[in-house]
């Protein structure tokens, strides 16, 4: 005994807009708010990008405020969606880096003078210590105390890196 299986016509899809325009796009100049000027890219030969054309495109970063004070800097690469004639992109804010440092001296208050520890390029920053911006006089973190720094960017304009970390020098305990 066989079964006759019906032929099934494809689903088909009505699209009730025209397609949406994407575009590589590199960030050139702070507007206002979550705008941004930028211009299009494209990658050459060799797969490096370059601009293309004298055209400027006004974007919307929808991973900022419209009243944020503008955190992308000039240079970034995005891909921008024309979304009903605007052009939007999404640019989130870096993540937070963690290194690995060594506590070279006490630079007074809660700040020290900490050089990262890798294998190349060792640098020199000032981080402070949250545990001592409230409590106690300061410069309590032994010298070659190994901390973990958080590297924070603040919200000035242009925006500043901080470099922080916790290192609980006024703990007490009991016996």
């Amino acid at each position: 005994m066989t079964r006759h299986i019906a032929q099934r016509t494809p689903l088909r899809l009505a699209q009730a807009a025209a397609p949406k325009a994407a575009q590589l796009v590199r960030i050139t100049d702070h507007q206002a708010g979550n705008r941004y000027t930028a211009r299009p890219i494209a990658f050459d030969a060799l797969g490096d990008t370059e601009t293309v054309g004298e055209a400027a495109l006004t974007v919307v970063n929808l991973a900022e405020p419209a009243d944020a004070g503008g955190r992308v800097p000039a240079g970034t690469d995005a891909l921008a969606v024309d979304a009903g004639g605007r052009w939007i992109v999404y640019l989130p804010p870096p993540a937070s880096a963690v290194f690995c440092a060594r506590v070279v001296a006490a630079a007074g208050g809660a700040a020290y003078t900490v050089r990262e520890q890798a294998a190349t390029g060792m640098i020199d920053v000032t981080a402070y210590n949250l545990a001592e911006l409230s409590a106690g006089p300061g410069g309590a973190v032994d010298d070659d105390a190994i901390v973990l720094v958080l590297a924070l960017t603040d919200t000035d304009d242009p925006p500043t890196v901080r470099f922080v970390f916790d290192h609980p020098v006024y703990a007490k305990y009991l016996d």
